[in-house]
């Protein structure tokens, strides 16, 4: 694993294919992708998808398309009233926090700092003052959602109403470093600092793991654990943690040793979807992100540590990825793929799948190897 097949990957597999076939001239970016990354016609907007791909242009530089995306972000997604962003132009029954933390993460980066730090504040409607963290959602009359109504239970990313969800305060702890980078906000400051907290503290499952959902309190709910995002958890905490400087790492190295103990397939290489806390996964399955954020969460510990354990996982890691997740015929990554290696046919792009968690994957891990020092360690790991 090099820093130069890395980018080389990140070029030809992903941006190339992506890029500009998913530039719409009608606004935004197109989401729909066959096996062959051929546009299908079926379509939306959704707002995860086009704040990612908005981060994934000004990440890499390619100015102009970060501020196409900037422009339907805040022309079609935007509630000025609100001071939040819609699931897509046609849906606003529902406000999400997940939503709105891409939204930020994709603006900050995109330098579009005041509509981000705008959708920061509007985000305090959703703030919990009592226990802390954010609520999931609310209605389009500002109303939090907390309790069972009118048959729905749960949320736009299947979170129980009334919990809160590892996932989306994750996002939001990533899009808040993002925004801190360029917008040092004292409120800011102290949102991220109590959401690393909760992820150094209330979600740190004794079983293992990470509690994939807690009370509002903030009481751990058991379940499965989700190995991705508790790697991606790990690098994220590590990312926050260096912008506030708090040290996070003994945190961080519990998480990915979890993974590793349970997660990780040493026959074949590659991390396995969840399981549950203490015991081998249940599903064994390969799901692209999951794979891109254990490359990226191995290779950023093993730089910490200087472990060789979480070398040697990146350094399989991005094999599996070469030589199962990458589709080497028609580009892209496979969305799923099976314990021993079979691919899963499915669109190469939809609401959820964009360029985001595999580009950032390759992007970084490859920074990461421009130090001599980094890439010998992995080569010695290998």
């Amino acid at each position: 694993m090099t820093a130069a097949d890395l980018r080389a990957s990140l070029k030809h597999y992903l941006i190339d294919r992506w890029f500009p076939a998913c530039v719409s001239p009608d606004g935004g970016f197109h989401q729909e992708f066959d096996v062959q990354f051929r546009p299908l016609p079926t379509e939306g907007r959704m707002i995860i998808f086009q704040a990612r791909m908005t981060w994934v242009c000004a990440t890499l530089g390619m100015d102009d398309y970060a501020q196409h995306g900037v422009r339907f972000l805040r022309d079609h997604l935007w509630d000025a009233n609100r001071r939040a962003f819609r699931w897509s132009p046609l849906r606003d029954d529902e406000y999400h926090a997940y939503a709105g933390a891409f939204a930020i993460y994709g603006l900050a980066a995109a330098g579009a700092v005041d509509l981000a730090a705008e959708a920061f504040h509007g985000l305090e409607a959703l703030y919990d003052p009592e226990f802390g963290g954010y609520f999931e959602c609310m209605e389009s009359s500002g109303q939090v959602l907390l309790n069972p109504v009118g048959g729905k239970v749960s949320d736009g990313i299947g979170t129980p109403l009334g919990q809160k969800s590892q996932n989306s305060l994750l996002h939001l702890m990533e899009a808040f470093t993002e925004l801190y980078t360029v917008w040092p906000d004292p409120l800011l400051r102290a949102r991220l600092a109590e959401l690393l907290d909760w992820f150094r503290g209330r979600l740190m499952n004794p079983a293992g793991g990470q509690f994939g959902f807690s009370t509002r309190e903030g009481v751990g709910i058991p379940g499965s654990v989700s190995y991705g995002h508790d790697i991606e958890a790990a690098h994220l905490m590590l990312a926050a943690g260096d912008v506030l400087g708090v040290d996070c790492l003994a945190e961080a190295v519990t998480l990915g040793e979890n993974v590793l103990a349970f997660g990780w397939d040493e026959v074949h290489g590659g991390t396995f979807f969840s399981g549950p806390p203490g015991h081998v996964a249940d599903r064994r399955f390969k799901n692209w992100w999951v794979q891109a954020e254990a490359l990226l969460g191995f290779a950023i510990l093993a730089t910490r540590t200087g472990d060789q354990r979480f070398a040697r996982a990146a350094e399989r890691q991005w094999d599996w990825i070469r030589q199962h997740q990458i589709d080497s015929k028609f580009c892209g990554w496979h969305e799923n793929v099976s314990e021993a290696g079979v691919p899963v046919i499915a669109r190469k792009g939809h609401s959820w799948k964009a360029a985001y968690h595999d580009g950032r994957a390759l992007l970084f891990t490859a920074r990461l190897l421009d130090d001599p020092k980094h890439a010998e360690l992995f080569q010695a790991g290998a």
